[in-house]
């Protein structure tokens, strides 16, 4: 198959979507297909728009990137003619409100994403939704909702797509509620499983005070991504840090990634002072995030709950076989029985079903079993 997604930024690092759809993409390849994108709305690129190649992976990918600076009426005209260009069998739009529009209310995208897919079989895929989908949600966030929520049904209602789906099950269920019926493709994890690099892991056991003789008096955690206030990691901390006191063992911290709130960090780090060994790594390379998780004892999750199901975080600590630790959740009383039950399947299901290529082939032949019949 031929597959050509929309989605709204392919700088690498800086757009979550972006980078899902360029990995989705080389393995789609992977398996013999074939995948461009067109990134219709990217706010990273310096010129008005670029055709070249992406890596990942180790396959080259053909994408076009139209900058948000260009009118519509330009966008609409060079999309189409790279659609054209491409033949695809299928159009594959990655959907975030606010990836097409700063205030996440792109009034008129159906109407556009029409005429850029020429009447081709159509997928979207509703990475996000619209605010306000609890009765607990302030009122502001319902009213911005109303109007999320009516450019959901017209971008519906523009392209009529043969496939609809979402990364998780509440987000399934708030579709639902609107009559919008969607199957969920389950997120991948956005960290591939590789061979741990030994020379760094030496280097983090000895920042911590740790080596070989001593490591199993040690239960090592880690962060990986943003830390916040009100994340609820000070209690998780102090509960890790009790268990472990009572299992002869000391505790050790580690943040990693792109941590946001470093003044939250140095607060947790001086109330932990005299309990807690901390080290924060900061941003590394794919490899060697991958090699510290598989240092780690148990992970702990700075993503609600409630969203575990859409977090690429929370798939790739799954894909390194990690026990999740809950630090926070928001109420959202209508679902709470169903995420509960969808929760404890994401838990339980085998690490090998975070991997990039197994949803890859869950796509293909979610879109060979729609595609139109000669």
């Amino acid at each position: 198959m031929k597959i050509l997604f929309i989605c709204s930024s392919l700088e690498a690092g800086c757009d979550g979507v972006g980078d899902y759809t360029r990995r989705l993409s080389a393995e789609l390849m992977r398996a013999g297909h074939e995948a461009t994108i067109i990134a219709l709305h990217d706010r990273h690129l310096l010129s008005d728009s670029e055709k070249r190649t992406q890596h990942d992976q180790g396959f080259g990918i053909s994408v076009m990137r139209l900058s948000d600076r260009l009118s519509w009426r330009k966008k609409i005209l060079a999309a189409a003619a790279y659609v054209h260009s491409a033949a695809p069998d299928w159009v594959s739009i990655q959907y975030v409100p606010y990836g097409f529009h700063r205030k996440g209310l792109p009034f008129g995208l159906g109407k556009s994403l029409k005429k850029i897919a020429c009447g081709l079989p159509t997928h979207i895929m509703f990475h996000e939704i619209w605010v306000g989908i609890t009765r607990m949600s302030p009122l502001a966030h319902k009213f911005y909702g109303f109007f999320q929520a009516r450019i959901v049904r017209a971008l519906i209602s523009g392209l009529n797509p043969a496939i609809m789906t979402t990364s998780n099950r509440l987000y399934q269920l708030v579709l639902d509620t609107r009559h919008i019926q969607t199957d969920i493709l389950p997120l991948f994890s956005n960290i591939s499983l590789t061979a741990p690099d030994p020379a760094y892991e030496d280097l983090i056991y000895r920042t911590l005070g740790i080596d070989s003789y001593n490591r199993s008096h040690y239960t090592v955690i880690g962060l990986f991504g943003s830390l916040y206030p009100g994340c609820g990691l000070e209690q998780t901390i102090g509960k890790q840090y009790l268990i472990s006191l009572a299992e002869g063992k000391k505790l050790a911290f580690i943040a990693f990634g792109r941590i946001g709130d470093l003044k939250e960090y140095e607060r947790l780090k001086r109330h932990f002072a005299w309990q807690v060994t901390f080290a924060n790594l900061g941003e590394l390379p794919e490899n060697e995030i991958s090699t510290v998780m598989q240092m780690l004892d148990k992970a702990v999750s700075g993503t609600p709950v409630e969203h575990y199901g859409k977090s690429g975080v929370y798939a790739a600590l799954k894909l390194h076989k990690l026990e999740v630790l809950d630090s926070v959740s928001n109420c959202i009383p209508e679902y709470e029985s169903e995420i509960a039950t969808y929760n404890h399947f994401l838990d339980k299901r085998d690490f090998q079903a975070w991997n990039a290529d197994f949803v890859a082939h869950l796509f293909a032949s979610l879109l060979h079993s729609k595609a139109p019949r000669a």
